[in-house]
């Protein structure tokens, strides 16, 4: 952890936090990740897409 700390000082790090949330973003979009079951539920509740919106974060 020392090792970033130290980037971020430097301000080299500023790459890092955009690839993490893109990888995490196609990640998240892999199978296995309960998203049928989630479609499933909003559709079931007759839920808004706000509510989507919010279930999905």
């Amino acid at each position: 952890m020392g090792e970033f700390s130290t980037l971020l000082q430097q301000g080299n790090g500023w790459f890092f936090i955009p690839s993490a949330i893109l990888l995490g973003i196609l990640h998240g979009l892999e199978p296995g990740h309960s998203k049928t079951m989630m479609v499933a539920f909003i559709i079931a509740i007759k839920g808004t897409v706000k509510q989507a919106v919010m279930l999905g974060l």
